[in-house]
């Protein structure tokens, strides 16, 4: 009997649930269950839109810092590079300069060596100047050993005069500049053929003194050394004809019967790094200041 009343009920159960199923399905797709599920949807819509985006958010973020990492180190990279061609950019401008330099003191040098009076010079570099109120001094890196002297003429590597050595020894030379104020060459204008002693004036212009009033000069003149006997057993120590300067000024006092020309020097004597000195030089006998040049 209760085997007959539980078969019963479970016969029950089934019938509603089946009916329940009909029923469901049957108004599934009614307008009032078609617009609860557009509601809930609607409503649930943005909730869903606001976590799509902040996860999308945070990866264009974690996406975007790696990227400026990224580009960040490859900037370092970057500038690492362009600083070392810059530098050796600039180490190839001065190698190139330098070589400017060289080519020029040794065209000079060949062009001095095949006159008709040859003039053997050495090269030489400036290990150090000597720039202060009361001197303009030099000193190279040969001496002695490639046969330089005392009182050899020192030239620029453009092959104009720059000062004359004032002693020497093995692996050096000292040499006074022409702009010392100890300094003192004997000049020559060739055009005019007027002559001077040329002073030196520590960086301002040289200047050419005790030239005769009635002898010509003109601005922009160029001046040489005399190089020859001035008389009185006195001969200068330059050999004649090297490039001195060039005529800037002239002072004329009316009242005097000689003037002053201001010199400008060819040679750059303040940067000079590589000079040619004479090493076939003899001293020529001179009597009377031992100083002069």
């Amino acid at each position: 009997m209760l085997r007959d009343r539980f078969a019963r009920r479970r016969l029950i159960a089934f019938v509603v649930l089946l009916t329940m199923s009909v029923g469901l399905i049957a108004i599934s797709d009614s307008g009032p269950v078609s617009e609860l599920r557009s509601g809930v949807r609607f409503a649930v819509t943005p909730v869903q839109d606001t976590l799509g985006e902040g996860t999308r958010s945070v990866t264009s973020v974690v996406g975007a810092i790696t990227e400026v990492d990224l580009l960040r180190r490859e900037n370092d990279e970057l500038s690492l590079e362009v600083d070392r061609l810059s530098d050796q950019l600039a180490v190839m401008d001065s190698l190139q300069a330098e070589n400017k330099k060289l080519k020029k003191l040794f065209e000079v040098k060949d062009d001095l060596a095949t006159r008709s009076s040859p003039v053997k010079t050495v090269a030489a570099g400036v290990a150090s100047r000597q720039f202060t109120q009361f001197e303009r001094e030099i000193t190279l890196d040969r001496g002695t050993e490639s046969n330089i002297r005392k009182d050899a003429p020192v030239l620029s590597e453009g092959g104009a005069l720059m000062g004359r050595v004032i002693d020497a020894g093995e692996g050096w030379a000292d040499v006074r500049l022409i702009s010392d104020p100890a300094s003192l060459v004997v000049g020559w204008v060739k055009r005019s053929k007027a002559t001077g002693e040329i002073e030196g004036r520590m960086s301002s212009p040289l200047a050419m003194t005790n030239i005769k009033r009635t002898d010509g000069i003109s601005e922009k003149d160029r001046v040489v050394t005399y190089g020859v006997n001035l008389g009185g057993g006195f001969r200068s120590v330059f050999p004649a004809g090297i490039p001195v300067g060039r005529v800037l000024e002239i002072i004329d006092d009316a009242g005097s019967t000689v003037k002053t020309a201001l010199i400008q020097p060819e040679a750059d004597l303040e940067h000079i790094e590589y000079v040619l000195v004479q090493s076939n030089f003899k001293a020529p006998k001179k009597s009377g200041d031992s100083s002069s040049e």
